[in-house]
Parts: C-alpha cells; sequence; structure tokens
C-alpha cells in the first residue's frame, strides 16, 4: 500500500516535470497543452479517492506556483475535477472505454470552463479568450486521449524475464 502511494507520487513528479519542462516546446498558437489533466483522470480511475485528491491537490499547489497571478486555480480546479471524475465514474464498469472516453471530455470541458471564468475575471472577458480556450480546449482533448491510452496500455504491460 505505502509502494503504490510512493510510486504513485513519483509519477505524479514526472507528470508535473513534463508540464513545466517540456509542454511549453508542444504549444500550437500559444496554447500549452495540458498533460496533468490525463493524469488527473487516471490517478483518480485507479487508486483510491482519498489518496488521488491529495495528490491531485498537491501537484496542483505547485502547478500554481508557475502564475502567481492565478494562485490556486489549478488546485481548486484539480480537486473538483478528481471529484467530478470519481463521482462520474461510479455508475460505470471500472474497465468500461465509453465511460473513459466520456470521462475525458467531461474533465475537459469542466476544465475549460473554469479556465474560461477565471482568466476572463483576471484579465477581462474578449473574444482573443474565448476563441485561445477554445483552441486550447480541443488541442487538451487530442493530448489526452493520446496520454491517457498510453498509459492505460502501459499500465497493462507485463515484464517477463525467463532464463534459459
Amino acid at each position: 500500500m505505502i509502494l503504490s502511494i510512493i510510486w504513485t507520487f513519483i509519477l505524479s513528479l514526472g507528470f508535473f516535470y513534463a508540464q513545466v519542462l517540456m509542454m511549453p516546446a508542444l504549444s500550437i498558437a500559444s496554447v500549452i497543452p495540458n498533460v496533468l489533466i490525463p493524469w488527473l483522470i487516471y490517478t483518480v480511475w485507479t487508486r483510491q479517492r482519498n489518496h488521488a485528491l491529495i495528490l491531485v491537490f498537491i501537484i496542483g499547489a505547485l502547478y500554481d506556483t508557475i502564475n502567481p497571478i492565478t494562485f490556486g486555480m489549478h488546485a481548486f480546479t484539480f480537486v473538483l475535477l478528481g471529484v467530478c471524475v470519481d463521482q462520474f465514474r461510479k455508475p460505470f464498469e471500472a474497465d468500461s472505454v465509453v465511460a473513459k472516453l466520456l470521462t475525458i471530455g467531461v474533465a475537459n470541458i469542466i476544465f475549460s470552463l473554469i479556465q474560461v471564468l477565471v482568466y476572463g475575471l483576471a484579465y477581462g472577458f474578449g473574444a482573443k479568450l474565448v476563441t485561445l480556450n477554445l483552441g486550447a480546449f480541443v488541442y487538451n482533448l487530442i493530448i489526452s486521449f493520446v496520454v491517457f491510452w498510453s498509459m492505460q496500455l502501459i499500465s497493462k504491460l507485463r515484464l517477463s524475464i525467463a532464463h534459459d
């Protein structure tokens, strides 16, 4: 149990550093893809709710240190998304592909709506904000599908060592 929590925390830090260091290189039209959304969905889907929410809050608070103007937005948004994903997945089977696809879509919609609200209140609502947010939603949705299903595939792989 403790080993699983430590492994999940190390994996989470890996995704955090990938988001901070590598994802700005993949930006399109000043939109940086967010790999923390599929990580959040995977963590909440595969771990106990309390451990996942604590970890999601910690990574959200770490991510908030990058943009101090909206400090607290990502920690709040990630915890809210964690609770929404946990409640959204309950009526579905654990291995349901449709439930996972719907969860990725719903999580990205909620994240985009909160993001446009926070940035609109901080910087003012306008056509440029809506256009950037729509582009960010589509880009994050595509990246979320790729990263989440890559994580699903990697988690199902098993290493087998045979001595001949």
